[in-house]
């Protein structure tokens, strides 16, 4: 185990609550180090919000559309599975978090990959995925 890193915040999840929480620490000032064991934007981003809408909002659209009058008769033939999941991986941005990584970088965020587990007062053990740990501390 290397040195501690100490840090004024530091956040366990880079979903939209620990992105938001880093980002106001650094706003106000504070420094602040994020720790995310997989993509950061969270759950939603990837796995639950954002791709069912993705799924969802195609078939939603093509049936309204089908009850309008005038628009009916244009909506015509199966729905084109390939091209509502294409949707859906652009949408997710293919499961990579680059974007992401690339804003925390702008704000000034740190971000730790690894798996964060609270290790005792004001500390954070990261394991990353070789294997490999580092302690964060909070002021």
């Amino acid at each position: 185990m290397t040195d501690a890193i100490t840090y004024d915040v530091v956040v366990i999840g880079a979903g939209p609550v620990g992105e938001n929480v880093a980002d106001r620490a650094r706003a106000a000032g504070l420094s602040a180090a994020i720790v995310e064991s997989e993509l950061v934007g969270g759950e939603c981003s990837y796995w639950a919000c954002m791709p069912s809408k993705a799924l969802l909002r195609p078939v939603i659209a093509r049936a309204d559309a089908r009850r309008v009058p005038g628009l009916r008769d244009s909506v015509q033939g199966a729905l084109d599975v390939s091209a509502v999941l294409a949707h859906r991986d652009d949408y997710t941005s293919h499961w990579k978090d680059d974007g992401q990584v690339g804003w925390l970088e702008g704000v000034g965020v740190d971000l730790h990959r690894g798996h964060g587990r609270i290790a005792g007062p004001r500390e954070v053990t990261v394991t990353g995925t070789d294997g490999t740990t580092r302690t964060l501390r909070a002021r």
